[in-house]
């Protein structure tokens, strides 16, 4: 039966999430890159606040702020899930840095890393790259 394995070997003709998952850099696999870290938020942001914040850049399909089991208390994070990356990445160049109630918002791709203060995720520091290429 060729049609069940006919373009998964070799031919890439669309889809990509067979396999290649984490091998290539970004842009991350279809899905991962639209759901957003929202860090640094104030204790009494809720999911409507979130969603209020949120909502102006696109369609948001899931949005929550993460409470402690025990209490109920926010831990000053939650999650926005947007339906296209493209939204997701609005968000993020309007949003991250943003002081809100004076709380200043970390926001980024749900699980990529902090990205530094140029805005530049990962990698050296402009100025790290320069030194290392002097005499």
């Amino acid at each position: 039966n060729m049609g069940q394995y006919g373009p998964r070997d070799g031919g890439r003709d669309g889809g990509g999430r067979d396999g290649g998952e984490g091998r290539r850099g970004p842009p991350p696999p279809d899905g991962a890159d639209t759901n957003l870290y929202v860090g640094g938020l104030s204790p009494h942001t809720d999911d409507q606040n979130l969603r209020r914040m949120f909502g102006e850049f696109g369609v948001i399909t899931h949005c929550n702020v993460i409470k402690d089991k025990a209490t109920g208390v926010s831990r000053n994070f939650g999650f926005v899930n947007y339906t296209q990356a493209s939204m997701a990445q609005a968000a993020i160049h309007a949003m991250n840095g943003r002081t809100i109630d004076g709380k200043t918002l970390q926001v980024r791709i749900k699980g990529a890393p902090p990205s530094n203060p140029t805005g530049q995720p990962g990698g050296p520091p402009p100025w790290a790259a320069a030194a290392a290429s002097s005499p």
